[in-house]
Order: C-alpha cells, then structure tokens, then sequence
C-alpha cells in the first residue's frame, strides 16, 4: 500500500509503546492519541484507489463467498454488525459498500478447510457458491482439472490495478496463464508472510550490534545473526542438558526453516524457464551453498531448539519460550505475532537475513496462501469478476489499512524501527512453489524430513524425487 509522505509518518510514529511497563506512562498516552491518528489516517485513505467498473446493479442477487477455518490466518471475511474492534469494522465497512453499490448480499459460507467437499459440489454441478476459497495446491490441481475459471478469462478483472498484487503474481502463472491471482482481498498472504522477532532486553544485555542498523546498512546476514545467537546460548540451569527450559538462539519449526533461509538469500527451490515452465533449482550450487549454511548455524552452533512439540505452524512451546525471555530470536508469521502481544519484554521485528554482504535486497516468504476460485457451476461471470474486484479495491480502501498500519503498526510492533521493518518486510514477499504448492512433497515432506534429521545430502535426495517433482509438473495447467 502506498500513503503520502505525512500519512507514512504519522503510522510510523505509532510504535513508541514500551509494553513491558506495568504504570501507564507518557509513552503509553501518546500511543493511545497516535493510535486514533492512525485510525483517522486509514479513514482519509478510504478512496485512494479506484476500479473502473462504472455503474453496475446486480438486482439485489445474492453473492455466495465459501471460505474456510483455520487457526492460522484470519479466514473470515464478513461481520454482521460494527463492533469498534478496527480490524472487522474494516470488514463491515468494505461489506456494506459494495452491496449497496451493486445492489447485491453478500453471504458468507464457513466450511471446513477441506477441498474434497468443493470437489464434490463441482463435480456434481452444483452451483453452490460464486467464488471460494482453497488452499494454493489444491487450487492448481482444481483448474488443472477443469473444475475452476482461470482469472483472466472473468470479466471486469484488471490486474494491472495496483490493489493486484503484481510480483507476487508474476510466480503464480504458468505458461504464461494466470489460473489464480493474489490482490488486497487476500488478507491471508499478509499472515502468512514470514519474520524475525528478537528480544531487544538481550540485545543490551549482551552489548550486542543494533539489529535494525544492521538491517539498514546492508550488514544484517546469516553470518551476523549466528554471532547474536551464539553470544546467548546458555544452559541456564546447569544440568548439563540443552532443552526446553534453556536460552536458545533461534526458534522455529523444522519445516520453517530452510525455506524462510533460503528465500531470504534470494533462492527459490522451484524456478521457471524462459517459457514460464517450472523446474527444479535445488541443486544450483549457490543453493546447495545456503542449504548448508543453514545447518552450519543451527544445527553445528547448537542455536536451535529442535524438541518442540509441533501442534502448530508457530508452535506454542516457542511462543513460551520466546515471551519468557529466553531465546533471541523467533520465527513467526504476523498472525502469530499477535500471540505476543502480552509479553512483558520489549521484542522488535526483523526481515530475515541476506546469505551474505553482496546479496543486494532482503526478501521475505509467503509460506502459503489461499487462492479464491471460481468454480465452472459459476453462471454469472460478469458479477462474480466485479465484486472480486471491487473486494480487492475496496480492502486496499479499508481492510489493509486497518491490518497492516493499525493493527500491525500500532497495536503489534512496539517501536518507530519494527514499524519500518514491516514496510521492507512486505515490500519484497515471494512465493515459491515448492514451499506452497508442491509444499506436501518438497518443504513439509523431504524438506522438513531432512532438516528436522540433521540430513544434509541434498543433492542425493533431490535426484531421488526429481520424479516424482517433475509428475507433479506434469499435472500442472500449463498451456503453451
């Protein structure tokens, strides 16, 4: 999103909060007036971006959207009635807009977040819903299938509009073909981006370098991040046995890991040729390089905690361990940094690192998304591509603003500098397809099998699954 100079700077000036002060003090006063500054921001940006779909009346139809459950990310996408919670008056607002404008309903079905269902509905003929919501591999395979519209065949879609978004689509065509698209609708992929948070307690602690400036000066890598989180091992107990109850210097689950690293390093496990036709880079040398990297300052520096108890994407043990004070760095999604909010020590939010000084930009990972699809059933494509585009239009009008610059900005990050991170964070997100929709054979299948084993023949395994990888190709929608 894109705001006037005085409007950025004013949402910057949100984070001065000190949460880890039980009185309330100056600081907190000031958040409280900079968060309603924020919030009357927002509102002056209501009608920054404009579609070109002119006047349009649907006769009051109903506009069934299917979404779906998960812990992960808000899936939700209606409220029934303002509550002064930002977030979903922002979801009210954008609601009530386009009914009125299009003369339409909007009816919300929450499923469960299974495809088989949606599978069966389509198959049947069943014209249960005009657009929906699947997970990115299952959405791929659905238009491979026939069962879905590709999006740039529905009318009154313009992806040329900035509340597209353009790079992160560029990676999902295939042959040329856009079979799904990502916009501000997709409040999703904001969740699901990927972060750094560290604890700036130990940072002084330890009289260690200023991560923001290190980020700033292009000197924030994997080698200077190894130096932070060796400095802070400990076996804080003295039993003589590294686990739970230590000072670790990095947490996240074993399937997070590599991915985010290589990412951040400006790798991709997946690339596409000059014809947009997918293939294998896991064994590019540079890759292999990072691949090893990535062991070399976890596993051999015994940084990582690896006794975790999977229950979730961020796992509750290193949300504790993390709120507790002991570990210096946490690998989070930014709906899961919610989950910090009460932490008494203050935490500050990072990009992850650059492989090395000569890697020019920082890049952050989408570990996957929700695509919306428009199932063939869909009789009505005029309306359906209106009102995705208006819902984009309109939630870069509302609902991002309310995400990214309140609820981020001033309720979330607690300092001027985690707020700029976020810009640079979101600035540069990827998508890789074999972190997301190939996700169940590469990253959470021999991926999260090798790094969570301390297994590092890459190369070997890759030859193992070339395969199967390319199979997987095969089943994709590409038209040439």
């Amino acid at each position: 999103m894109k705001l006037s100079a005085t409007a950025l700077l004013l949402l910057l000036c949100t984070g001065l909060l000190s949460c880890g002060d039980a009185a309330v003090t100056p600081a907190e006063t000031s958040a409280d007036t900079a968060a309603s500054t924020a919030e009357t921001t927002a509102a002056e940006t209501e009608f920054l971006y404009k579609d070109d779909l002119g006047d349009l009346s649907f006769g009051g139809t109903e506009f069934r959207i299917r979404t779906i459950e998960n812990a992960n990310v808000h899936s939700y996408i209606d409220v029934s009635e303002e509550s002064g919670d930002t977030y979903d008056d922002s979801l009210y607002k954008r609601n009530r807009k386009i009914e009125e404008r299009f003369d339409i309903d909007i009816v919300e079905i929450i499923a469960e977040d299974k495809s088989a269902p949606v599978r069966t509905l389509i198959q049947a003929g069943d014209d249960a819903f005009e657009l929906g919501t699947l997970r990115c591999d299952d959405a791929m395979f659905f238009y491979a299938d026939g069962l879905t519209h590709s999006i740039s065949e529905i009318p009154n879609i313009d992806l040329t509009k900035l509340y597209w978004a353009q790079k992160l689509n560029e990676s999902l065509t295939l042959g040329g073909n856009q079979y799904v698209a990502i916009g501000d609708y997709d409040i999703n992929v904001l969740d699901l981006t990927y972060a750094l948070v560290f604890n700036k307690q130990m940072v002084a602690d330890f009289d260690l370098d200023n991560p923001y400036q290190l980020v700033n000066d292009g000197k924030w890598t994997m080698d200077a991040m190894l130096s932070m989180m060796t400095d802070v091992v400990s076996d804080i107990n003295g039993d003589g046995v590294m686990d739970i109850s230590d000072r670790w210097g990095y947490l996240s689950h074993s399937k997070q890991v590599i991915p985010n690293f290589w990412i951040s390093a400006g790798e991709m496990s997946i690339l596409k040729d000059e014809n947009d036709i997918p293939y294998i880079n896991m064994t590019n040398e540079r890759f292999v390089d990072v691949w090893n990297k990535c062991f070399d300052i976890t596993w051999d520096a015994e940084t990582w905690f690896s006794k975790f108890n999977a229950d979730a994407d961020v796992p509750t043990d290193n949300i504790n361990i993390f709120s507790e004070g002991r570990s210096m760095f946490m690998d989070v999604s930014f709906f899961h940094i919610g989950s910090l909010r009460n932490m008494e020590t203050d935490f500050g939010i990072l990009p992850y690192p650059k492989y090395d000084e000569a890697q020019s930009d920082y890049y952050s990972r989408v570990s996957y998304y929700w695509a919306n699809i428009i199932p063939v059933t869909n009789s009505n494509l005029e309306m359906t591509g209106a009102i995705l585009e208006a819902l984009n239009c309109e939630s870069a009008n509302y609902v991002v603003p309310a995400y990214y610059d309140i609820t981020l900005k001033t309720k979330t990050s607690r300092d001027e500098e985690s707020a700029a991170m976020l810009d640079l964070i979101f600035e540069n997100r990827v998508v890789d397809l074999g972190d997301t929709v190939l996700c169940a054979t590469i990253r959470d299948g021999f991926i999260n099998q090798m790094f969570s084993g301390n297994k590092r023949d890459i190369v070997s395994m890759v030859a193992k699954k070339e395969k199967t990888i390319q199979n997987q190709f095969n089943k994709m929608p590409i038209e040439n």
